[in-house]
């Protein structure tokens, strides 16, 4: 017998899991009526928070804050009836007790399962419905004020599961009933008014169109029509909403169609993928994403004691993210478990079209195999977005609509018909529309985009695509090494980091069969900003490795210079002598394309690189060819990074008080002109500097600031956050907080492996292991620091010298002569993993 609960204005309906007001279903999802129903059931009584989840959770281990979530909702909703906010209390760490106005209508009860049925047609669902609780929650909300609301997305998207759903949970708030009319198997748009008249039983009449007599039957009546599968017959399905909207005041439609009906009052539902793991998050973290909860259910179906712990949870949350978050696509490879592993799926997952098959039986076909929902959704296309969809499979991400309409547009489909079919697309759920602060960018999921590139290879040829893709994003970087001497770091971000997949699609192209290396070579010296300010410096050198082994006869000087300058910053940590005759070479070639046209920033990096080296004098000759260029045609940027780079020479110099005005004036200029990076760079700077005048607590304090400044970056610049913790965990060194220096190390030496220059690190490091009693590690972590630095012929700096002096002397303290020559030499031989793993052992 169903339970019916009065609660104040409110109605609860325990089975049909709805809570209404005055009829109209409240925004309230099933997870919280299953808290508010268990909670009723026992009003004035405090039930455990275990009981309470077991109930709106059975089956399921979910975190408790899942529960405060949901009690939060419920206190929203019942708020808005007098004194509701106080009908639930809570009983700290325990539970919750339900202490408001609570009546159970036992005589409604009774006929509520016999006449169900009479009141709807909904199918039972066979399998549980899995995530979407936001979804529901929303769409319940709108169904009160907009009277159609049309659920929107690509082929199995999940639309369909979803409307059932709503309709399902809202069921009591329609005295007339809630009512599905499948169109699926519908070709013929005459027959769609008599699809919905057969669901309502509703007889023709003769002069009358079906149309009208629909809207006269349902005039009376307070119900809710669910129109499924509306995309192939969108102009029927548009005419038949409006006319029941028009004549049925009390009529609500929720439709489902891969494109809006563009009916008059129609709210658009936009429904986009499951939401996907992160692939480094936690295993817990993994195993709470929406498409990895549903494709691990699906896998247990077919095999019940289906194992998505341990190493298995990465493969699985890679081939969620490969499959897009997409509920079909996820279904059918969960239908493959008896057959495959999930690595071994996830290993032929290029291959989807021909793996992902064989669904439900009892399925529509195009619901059987992920080839057929997307031939469906291809098949209904005009020409020219047919043409437009396959070549946009060329960009690898995103896109911009002036990329869009220079690249896939020819003299068979021109820019003006580009973007119109773009429209069209985004409006047919294909294509991907993302808004931000930056404007409009265009995608297509990864899914999507592997069938539009079999429809490319069957339709056309790719290579002429793909010249024009890479022509468009070289051009498009012309202006980027100025762009970003006049440009906040953000701004400059925001332009041109969205491009990093399509500019890496154009080199692999350029350099490979069939490419051009001339366009790779143009874009790799104009796009060499995007790997130093992206932090991917690695990527960077071995592109500009490759741009420079493509060097014509033809190669522009200006090019030529731009790939060496490049080199230079990519080696300058790791390969510094190279890095020297990098800079130095694109020097010579921007003195050869004349008019002073050596950018001022150029010799800064250069000079730097040589002060970092010794090379102090040198450092100061190039000092005044720095300050030169830069009166020439200098930003307050450029000018910026200048006074860094002086500031250092006088620190090498030994005038600490003449740095200090130069990095304050060089962090102040960053900070005004918005070089992000620049100004972490001068407070690094500054602290070193701190650090070397023997104040450890503002040394300490500066490079704290900097790690949280660098971390609260969007891009985390991974080298530089490591010398931070590195130089925190020398200070603790210096301190005698030996447990701190080694939590510091831990995080900050791998990041500074990462970037190529870890072994600026092991003074101190060393000095740490010595004062802990690890002499023998100590003594080879010095050989090894010894010969790091000999091999780049790089200098201590102050503060190391001062880190490797004092361990000199506890070395020589401790050990034998013999003994610690030994150690010394067989730390100069160690590899710099080896290094590492024995700077962080306990």
């Amino acid at each position: 017998m169903t339970k019916i609960y009065e609660i104040g204005p409110y109605r609860l309906d325990a089975e049909a899991a709805v809570l209404t007001q005055a009829g109209v279903p409240v925004a309230l999802g099933s997870r919280a009526v299953a808290v508010l129903t268990t909670l009723v059931e026992r009003s004035n009584e405090y039930v455990q928070k275990g009981a309470i989840m077991d109930a709106a959770w059975p089956g399921v281990v979910v975190e408790e804050s899942n529960l405060a979530v949901q009690i939060s909702a419920i206190r929203r909703v019942l708020a808005q009836a007098p004194g509701g906010e106080h009908w639930i209390e809570t009983l700290a760490r325990r539970g919750y007790r339900f202490v408001g106005p609570a009546t159970e209508l036992r005589d409604e009860g009774s006929t509520h399962a016999a006449s169900e049925h009479r009141r709807s047609n909904l199918p039972e669902p066979l399998t549980s419905f899995v995530g979407r609780e936001r979804e529901l929650v929303e769409i319940k909300r709108l169904l009160p004020g907009a009277r159609l609301v049309t659920l929107v997305g690509m082929g199995g998207i999940g639309k369909t599961r979803l409307a059932l759903q709503v309709a399902a949970e809202v069921l009591d708030a329609y005295r007339d009933g809630v009512w599905l009319i499948e169109l699926a198997s519908i070709a013929d748009p005459v027959l769609v008014p008599t699809a919905a008249a057969q669901v309502l039983g509703v007889q023709q009449r003769a002069g009358t169109s079906m149309t009208t007599v629909l809207g006269e039957h349902l005039r009376a009546h307070q119900t809710l029509l669910v129109l499924d599968n509306c995309e192939h017959l969108a102009d029927a399905c548009a005419t038949l909403a409006d006319a029941i909207l028009r004549r049925a005041s009390q009529a609500m439609i929720i439709a489902t169609s891969r494109e809006p009906l563009q009916v008059a009052g129609e709210q658009i539902y936009a429904l986009h993928s499951l939401s996907l793991p992160d692939r480094m998050a936690s295993a817990d973290a993994i195993g709470r994403s929406e498409a990895v909860q549903l494709f691990v259910e699906r896998a247990r179906r077919q095999q019940p004691d289906f194992d998505s712990t341990g190493a298995r949870t990465s493969a699985i949350a890679e081939l969620c993210i490969h499959l897009d978050g997409i509920p079909l696509a996820l279904e059918l490879a969960a239908a493959r478990i008896r057959s495959f592993s999930v690595e071994q799926i996830l290993a032929r997952i290029d291959d989807r079209f021909r793996l992902l098959t064989h669904g439900s039986r009892a399925a529509l076909p195009r619901q059987q195999t992920l080839r057929a929902t997307l031939d469906w959704s291809y098949d209904l296309l005009a020409e020219d977005e047919r043409v437009l969809l396959r070549r946009l499979a060329v960009f690898p991400g995103s896109f911009s609509l002036e990329a869009a309409s220079a690249v896939a547009s020819d003299p068979t489909i021109d820019g003006n018909a580009v973007i119109d079919a773009l429209s069209q697309l985004v409006g047919r759920s294909l294509v991907i529309a993302d808004t931000n602060d930056s404007g409009v960018r265009y995608r297509l999921l990864e899914t999507t985009r592997a069938y539009a590139l079999d429809k490319l290879a069957e339709a056309e040829d790719g290579g002429a695509l793909k010249r024009r893709h890479a022509r468009y994003f070289r051009n498009l970087f012309e202006c980027a090494p100025d762009d970003w001497e006049r440009l906040p770091d953000a701004e400059w971000r925001a332009q041109y980091q969205p491009e990093l997949d399509n500019v890496r699609a154009a080199l692999d192209w350029a350099f490979g069969s069939g490419g051009d290396p001339a366009i790779g070579v143009e874009l790799s010296g104009a796009a060499g900003e995007l790997w130093y300010w992206l932090a991917l410096e690695h990527e960077g050198q071995q592109r500009l490795e490759a741009a420079v082994a493509s060097v014509g006869s033809q190669t522009s000087e200006l090019d030529q210079a731009r790939l060496w300058r490049w080199l230079g910053e990519m080696w300058a940590m790791e390969r510094p002598t190279q890095a020297v005759v990098a800079y130095e070479r694109a020097i010579e070639f921007h003195r050869r394309v004349g008019d002073g046209s050596v950018p001022g920033h150029l010799f800064v990096w250069l000079g730097e690189l040589l002060t970092l080296m010794g090379r102090v004098e040198q450092a100061v000759s190039v000092l005044a060819e720095a300050f030169s260029a830069l009166e020439r045609k200098g930003t307050q940027k450029t000018w910026g990074h200048y006074f860094l780079f002086s500031g250092f020479v006088k620190t090498m110099t030994g005038d600490l008080a003449a740095a200090r005005i130069d990095y304050e004036r060089g962090v102040s200029l960053a900070r005004s002109t918005g070089a992000e990076r620049l100004m972490l760079g001068g407070l690094t700077f500054l602290a070193d500097l701190a650090w070397e005048a023997g104040d450890l607590d503002m040394a300490f304090a500066g490079f704290r600031e900097a790690a949280a400044l660098i971390r609260n970056r969007a891009m985390t610049p991974k080298g530089l956050l490591g010398l931070c913790l590195t130089n925190l965990a020398g200070i603790h060194t210096e301190r005698g907080e030996l447990d701190e220096a080694l939590a510091a190390a831990r995080e900050g030496l791998p990041l500074r492996k990462e970037e190529g220059y870890s072994w600026g690190a092991f003074d101190h490091l060393a000095l740490r292991a010595a004062l802990a009693g690890k002499t023998a590690s100590a003594a080879r972590l010095a050989g090894y620091a010894d010969a790091a630095y000999a091999a780049k012929a790089t200098p201590r700096q102050a503060n190391e010298t001062r880190a490797r002096d004092r361990l000199q002397t506890l070395l020589r303290e401790t050990s034998a002569p013999d003994e610690l020559e030994r150690l010394l030499a067989e730390g100069a031989t160690m590899s710099e993993e080896e290094a590492v793993e024995l700077a962080l052992e306990d």
